[in-house]
């Protein structure tokens, strides 16, 4: 028995509409989705010009309308048109899998508009979990804005360059796109060590609960060097932020919390009694934080993953 013999069933709603005019028949699985040309043809140049040459292949038995086989599976077939239809809001993808093939049919059929929500519903929910797959996949279409947006997130990733079965789109990367990736890794680490150079040479960026530059919240002498559990703490996060070279680094509470308890510890000496407070030593190292959070974020900024070409 043929394909075309086989049996078939009616996707379900809005594809079930006998209305419709044009009917594309999953030949995966036997399903037909009933449709329009006009909605086709506005999403894809590809079945515009398809409705241009006469329909001489499969007719519905029931509408008599033109079928057109279609190699994707029903569960592609069906996000990918609830992406033509506007007022439609398709589910979340049920794999990267499916994510992905939803992808590769959308750039098979030119559909642009549909590729670029496609691509937007697939970094919301894959993002930061699937970065690395999303990299991959971006680098395989020739994305780069797209390949960037997946780097900067596999930032959070933790010492990258090492042997990995987290990363399993590597079979469908090219080794210099890898390259690239670790590049991107090493140099943002790079140049967040500048912010953390930046920070203990000027000590004095720290704010007291006035904000003003409150130099005995450092040390005892204006412009002297900062105390030791303050070049602890830059010294720790530093080699953090060098394994993985992002501002959630900072937003771990190990480093921080001890941090925190020494420079209350610290404080309780200083003749500053603005600062004295364990309260305005915890408000002042949230501004700190919030400071070295902002320069890492910038210094992140400058970085750009290298062309592909």
């Amino acid at each position: 028995m043929s394909n075309a013999e086989e049996p078939t069933t009616t996707a379900a709603a809005p594809f079930n509409n006998l209305d419709g005019d044009v009917i594309l028949r999953s030949t995966f699985d036997c399903v037909d989705f009933h449709t329009f040309k006009v909605i086709l043809s506005l999403m894809s140049p590809v079945f515009k010009d398809m409705f241009t040459l006469p329909q001489t292949g499969l007719r519905s038995g029931v509408s008599s309308v033109p079928v057109i086989p279609v190699t994707e599976s029903s569960a592609t077939l069906e996000f990918l048109l609830l992406l033509c239809y506007p007022a439609a809001t398709p589910a979340t993808f049920s794999s990267f899998s499916h994510a992905a093939a939803v992808m590769e049919a959308a750039k098979k059929y030119d559909m642009q508009a549909v590729l670029s929500r496609a691509v937007n519903f697939a970094i919301t929910q894959f993002l930061p979990a699937h970065a690395l797959e999303l990299y991959a996949l971006f680098c395989q279409f020739g994305w780069q804005d797209h390949a960037q947006t997946a780097a900067t997130r596999a930032l959070e990733i933790k010492d990258l360059g090492r042997p990995s079965h987290a990363f399993n789109g590597l079979r469908n990367i090219t080794g210099f796109d890898y390259h690239r990736l670790l590049a991107y890794h090493q140099e943002c680490g790079v140049a967040i060590q500048e912010v953390v150079n930046s920070l203990s040479y000027n000590g004095q960026e720290w704010m007291c609960g006035q904000n003003t530059l409150c130099t005995t919240a450092i040390s005892m002498q204006p412009y002297h060097a900062p105390p030791p559990w303050f070049d602890e703490y830059l010294d720790l996060s530093g080699k953090e932020l060098l394994a993985r070279p992002c501002e959630s680094t900072l937003l771990e509470p190990t480093s921080y919390i001890r941090a925190t308890i020494k420079a209350i510890e610290s404080a309780k000496s200083h003749v500053c009694n603005n600062c004295k407070t364990d309260l305005k030593v915890m408000e002042s190292m949230d501004r700190f934080r919030a400071l070295y959070v902002l320069k890492v974020k910038t210094a992140i900024a400058t970085v750009k993953l290298a062309d592909s070409d």
